[in-house]
């Protein structure tokens, strides 16, 4: 499960941990499990990020309406799962109907969609980019029969610290995630990634090629507990390279290169 917040960066989030921090959920689980320090973006503004870890590839996107829905005929990592018949689901905070393509719809904006703007996502059939069902729904969605081996979120703009706060963000964190982490779906080795976008500065790593500014990543796992703060660099297309070893599925563009950093280890 990946989680998907914004804009703040490490410094305002997990680089204030402490008396008097904003983020005391995000704190507590960053010292419970793993979290790295220099972990990073790649771009700036949101969009292209977006579809860099979906596609090991900022795809030539440069601002935050580069795109539309199905703009993009290249593979990414939804195409990749279903082809490899891998149950996933993105849920989306806010959207009004199931595979919606409009640009926005109160707090959803599709810019904060990683999923929707890849054709191979809005082939007929399935769909597998939802409205959140809140933290009931997404409780239930994981204990049924059909439950989704992998699951993205990208909370509301209000949840997800872009336009609401980053205590605001927190509280979403500390209301909807207990439930996932007391499931059984989570318990049989299941793993959450919380990170972000992009920073606040234009710091990278990787040879130079990242330079979104440096961003959280919570990693939630059994082999994660207890391991807190490391230092291993990476970015977004790192964790596309994650996923994709942990589903058998090949490295699209970027994700290739280890030295984009690697969490595999630190998976259920």
């Amino acid at each position: 499960m990946v989680i998907m917040e914004e804009n703040q960066g490490y410094s305002a989030t997990l680089g204030s941990c402490g008396s008097g921090s904003p983020d005391p959920y995000l704190c507590s689980l960053a010292s419970q499990y793993a979290s790295a320090t220099q972990w990073f973006g790649v771009t700036h503004p949101s969009q292209p990020n977006y579809v860099a870890i979906a596609s090991g590839s900022t795809q030539g996107c440069t601002s935050d309406s580069c795109v539309g829905a199905g703009g993009y005929s290249t593979t990414d990592l939804g195409g990749q799962l279903s082809s490899a018949h891998i149950p996933w689901t993105a849920y989306m905070e806010d959207m009004p109907s199931p595979c919606y393509t409009g640009d926005s719809a109160g707090n959803y904006v599709l810019k904060h969609n990683p999923f929707i703007v890849f054709q191979d996502n809005l082939q007929p059939g399935a769909c597998h980019i939802l409205p959140y069902p809140g933290a009931a729904g997404l409780v239930a969605a994981l204990a049924a029969g059909t439950a989704p081996d992998f699951v993205w979120i990208t909370p509301n703009l209000n949840d997800d610290m872009h336009d609401g706060t980053i205590q605001q963000a927190d509280q979403w964190l500390q209301a909807n995630l207990p439930g996932v982490l007391a499931s059984s779906w989570f318990r049989a080795n299941g793993t959450v990634l919380i990170t972000m976008d992009e920073g606040t500065d234009n710091s990278g790593c990787c040879g130079g090629a990242a330079a979104g500014g440096q961003v959280p990543m919570v990693v939630i796992s059994s082999n994660a507990r207890g391991k807190g703060n490391f230092a291993t660099p990476g970015d977004h297309y790192g964790t596309l390279r994650t996923i994709e070893e942990a589903f058998g599925l090949s490295s699209l563009g970027a994700a290739a290169n280890s030295g984009n950093g690697d969490l595999r280890y630190l998976l259920g």
